[in-house]
C-alpha cells in the first residue's frame, strides 16, 4: 500500500501543488495553543479520525487519571481508566487528534465524590469480566478432562524445565529447606496436596441468575479452574525444589549477549554485591513461604526460585541474566509488518536501549534491591531483548502492555479423578451454559448502542450519577446535562453543551502531533509545499487503516473542498488499480482506495475526518509523555471508538 503510494508521478503532483500554492491563499495555521496550568476535573472532546473513530470521542480526565467509555471486540461496552499522559500519547500523537479541553470549577469534595464514583464502576465492571475469565476456564478444564485430558496449562509453571536434570545452581535451595524443615517435607506437603485436589468436586460452578449489576460488587466464588490450578501450582512449585529442576531453556536472557558498541560487559562490583544481597533475600524467601498461610504461595515460590536461579547464574558467569517477563497474552508482531518499515522497529530498540541502561544504572544505584526494583529491570531488559533480537535476526517481536512479570506458562498434569463420563459430560454441559448465560448478561449489563448508549451519554450518566440522589448535579457541575438530550450523544454536540451549561473556567487546545510539527517548522511556502500532501511529507509515513488518500485537510478550510475532490480521484483511481494486485493482497488495496474515497466524501463540503496517524513519535526529552513505553501500542493500538 506504502508502496503504491509512493510510485506515482512526482513531478505531476509537485506541478499541482505549486498552482494551488499560486491561485489559492495560504491554508489556516495549526491551533498552537499551549496548555496553560490545569484544574483537576477536565472534560474532553477528541475530534474524529477515521475507523472507528470518525464520529470523535469523549473522555473525563480527573488529576492524571482520564476515563472513557470504549466499545469491544467481545462485544462489552467497558469503562477504561488509564493515566493522561498515556491517553495523550495515544490519541493525541499516534492518533493525531485535536483534544479540546474544558476546564470545570468544583468543589474538592465533590471530586473526590466524583472520582470514587468512577473507580467504584471500574473496579466492579473488572470483577465481572475475571469472572467471566474463570468461568471460561471452567469450561475448557472440564472439555479436557472430557476427553481423557489430564493436565492444564499453568501460569509461572514453563519457568522450568521438568525433564532437566538438576544442575550446581538449581542445587542450593533443596539442602537449606531439609534443614529447616526435615527431609519428608517435600513428601508429606505433597501427599497433603493431593488429598485436597481429590476432594474438590467436579462440578460447574453454582453462579446467581440475577448476581449482575454494574453498582454492585459480584458475590465472592471459587471456581474449579482456581481451586485446580491454586492446588497444581503449589504442587509444582515444590515438586521443582524437592527435585531442583533447572530453569528452561529460552527463559534466561543473557543481556550481555545485545550489547551495543560502547556498552559495558560483565558485571561491576556494586552490581555484584547487590545481587549477591538480593539472591540471600530471595533464599529467605523461599523459606518463608514454605510455611505461610497465603492461600496463594505457589506462584510467588516458584518466581523466587526462578529468580535465585537466574541471579545465581550471573554471578557466577559475570554477566547479567535476568528472566523473561513476557507473558503468555502477548501479542506477537508479523515479520511481514516489521519490514514494512524497520525504522519504526530501530527507533524501538534504540529508545528501549536507552530506558534499559537507565533502569539499570539507577537500580543499582539506589539502595537494597527489592521485588519492585528488580522487576522494573527485568521488565526494561525484556522489552530492550525482545525489540533488538527482532531488528538484528528479523525475529517476531512480543509486544504487551502493562507491567511485565515472569510467568511463562507451562503444562501440569492432573490426577486422574476417576469420574464417570456421564458426570463430566453434564458437568461441562452446566459449565457452557453458565458461561453463555453470564456473557449474555455482561451484554446486559454494559451495553452499546449508536445514540442511546455511547461514549458520550455514558460519561455524562456516570457524572450525574454520585450527586442525583440528592439532586446536587447542577450545584455540583454548574448545570446539568441529561444523557442523550438536545443531540448530546454526538461527542462534539456534547461539548458545546459541557461549555454552555457547565462551571467552564477556561478551554485548552492540544493540536495533534502533525499539526504540534507544522507550527515548529519554518513558515515557508517550500515547507507547506513539502508537507500538505502524503507523498512528499516528512513528517507522516503512513500508517495502515489511513486509506488512500494525497492531501491533507485538517489544517486547512476554504481550499478543502479542492483538496477532497482530487482525494477522492486518487482513492477511486487506487481502487481500480488495487484490481491487478487482488491475487497478491486479497483487494486489501482496492477497499483502502475505496475507503479514502468514502472519507473524501466529508471534505468536498468543508468538513475533515481523516488526519492521517502514526505508528511511533518520540517527544522532546522532558515531555509528559516521554517516560511512556512505546512498543506495544506501535503494534497493537487499543482504540476502538
Amino acid at each position: 500500500m506504502r508502496v503504491f503510494r509512493k510510485c506515482g508521478s512526482y513531478a505531476f503532483l509537485s506541478g499541482l501543488i505549486v498552482i494551488l500554492q499560486m491561485f489559492c491563499l495560504r491554508p489556516v495555521p495549526a491551533e498552537s495553543k499551549t496548555p496553560s496550568t490545569s484544574t483537576p476535573l477536565q472534560f474532553i472532546y477528541i475530534d474524529a479520525n477515521v475507523g472507528g473513530s470518525s464520529g470523535g470521542h469523549s473522555a473525563l480526565r480527573v488529576g492524571n487519571t482520564v476515563y472513557h467509555f470504549q466499545y469491544f471486540p467481545n462485544g462489552l461496552f467497558k469503562l477504561v481508566r488509564e493515566r493522561w499522559s498515556y491517553f495523550r500519547y495515544i490519541y493525541n500523537d499516534l492518533e493525531n487528534r485535536t483534544l479540546y479541553m474544558a476546564h470545570i470549577d468544583i468543589q474538592t469534595p465533590d471530586l473526590q465524590t466524583l472520582q470514587e464514583s468512577l473507580d467504584r464502576y471500574y473496579l466492579i465492571q473488572e470483577a465481572h469480566m475475571a469472572r467471566l475469565n474463570d468461568l471460561s476456564a471452567d469450561v475448557k478444564i472440564l472439555s479436557d478432562l472430557n476427553i481423557g485430558n489430564f493436565e492444564m496449562s499453568i501460569n509461572g509453571a514453563g519457568l522450568f524445565a521438568f525433564d532437566g536434570p538438576a544442575d550446581a545452581v538449581s542445587l542450593r535451595l533443596c539442602p537449606l529447606i531439609n534443614a529447616a524443615y526435615g527431609k519428608t517435607y517435600f513428601e508429606r506437603k505433597k501427599e497433603r496436596l493431593n488429598e485436597q485436589f481429590l476432594r474438590i468436586p467436579i462440578t460447574a460452578t453454582d453462579i446467581k441468575p440475577n448476581d449482575i449489576s454494574s453498582q454492585v460488587y459480584p458475590t465472592a466464588i471459587e471456581t474449579l479452574s482456581i481451586k485446580y490450578s491454586e492446588n497444581r501450582l503449589k504442587w509444582m512449585a515444590l515438586d521443582t525444589l524437592e527435585h531442583a529442576f533447572p530453569l528452561r531453556k529460552g527463559v534466561l536472557i543473557g543481556m550481555d549477549d545485545f550489547a551495543r558498541p560502547g556498552d559495558r560487559n560483565g558485571l561491576t562490583k556494586n552490581e555484584r554485591n547487590k545481587l549477591s544481597a538480593y539472591a540471600d533475600t530471595l533464599k529467605a524467601s523461599v523459606i518463608r513461604l514454605l510455611s505461610s498461610n497465603r492461600p496463594d504461595w505457589g506462584y510467588p515460590l516458584l518466581l523466587a526460585n526462578a529468580r535465585f536461579q537466574a541471579i545465581t547464574w550471573s554471578l557466577k558467569r559475570n554477566r547479567l541474566y535476568l528472566l523473561d517477563p513476557f507473558p503468555e497474552s502477548s501479542k506477537s508482531v508479523d515479520v511481514k509488518k516489521l519490514e514494512g518499515d524497520p525504522a519504526v522497529t530501530k527507533k524501538l530498540a534504540d529508545r528501549a536501549w536507552r530506558k534499559y541502561w537507565e533502569i539499570r544504572r539507577s537500580t543499582f544505584a539506589g539502595g537494597a534491591l527489592d521485588e519492585r526494583t528488580y522487576n522494573r529491570m527485568e521488565e526494561g531488559a525484556g522489552r530492550f531483548a525482545e525489540l533488538e533480537n527482532g531488528r538484528l535476526n528479523g525475529n517476531v517481536i512480543r509486544v504487551a502492555y502493562g507491567r511485565l512479570m515472569p510467568s511463562r506458562p507451562g503444562t501440569v498434569p492432573l490426577i486422574d479423578v476417576k469420574i464417570p463420563k456421564q458426570t463430566l459430560t453434564l458437568a461441562l454441559a452446566s459449565a457452557r451454559m453458565n458461561r453463555e448465560t453470564y456473557y449474555h448478561q455482561l451484554k446486559n449489563c454494559y451495553p452499546y448502542d449508536l445514540i442511546n448508549q455511547n461514549c458520550a451519554t455514558e460519561l455524562i450518566q456516570n457524572m450525574n450519577a454520585p450527586f442525583q440522589k440528592h439532586e446536587r448535579v447542577a450545584e455540583v457541575l454548574g448545570g446539568k446535562i441529561a444523557p442523550g438530550e438536545d443531540l448530546g450523544f454526538i461527542p462534539f454536540r456534547l461539548f458545546d453543551l459541557v461549555k454552555s451549561r457547565y462551571r467552564v473556567i477556561k478551554i485548552d487546545v492540544l493540536p495533534g502531533y502533525r499539526k504540534r510539527m507544522l507550527v515548529e517548522q519554518t513558515e515557508n511556502a517550500g515547507s507547506y509545499l513539502q508537507e500538505c500532501n502524503t507523498l512528499t511529507s516528512t513528517l507522516y509515513h503512513g500508517s495502515k487503516g489511513d486509506t488512500q488518500f494525497i492531501f491533507f485537510t485538517d489544517d486547512v478550510v476554504w481550499i478543502r473542498p479542492l483538496y477532497g475532490l482530487i482525494n477522492g480521484a486518487y482513492g477511486l483511481i487506487t481502487a481500480a488499480l488495487g484490481v491487478f494486485t487482488l491475487p497478491l493482497d486479497g483487494g486489501e488495496l482496492s477497499v483502502s482506495g475505496l475507503e479514502g474515497t468514502l472519507y473524501s466524501l466529508p471534505e468536498i463540503f468543508f468538513f475533515n475526518i481523516r488526519k492521517g496517524s502514526f505508528d511511533y513519535v518520540d517527544e522532546h526529552s522532558g515531555s509528559e509523555t516521554s517516560s511512556l513505553e512505546r512498543s506495544a501500542p506501535a503494534f497493537d493500538r487499543h482504540v476502538y471508538p
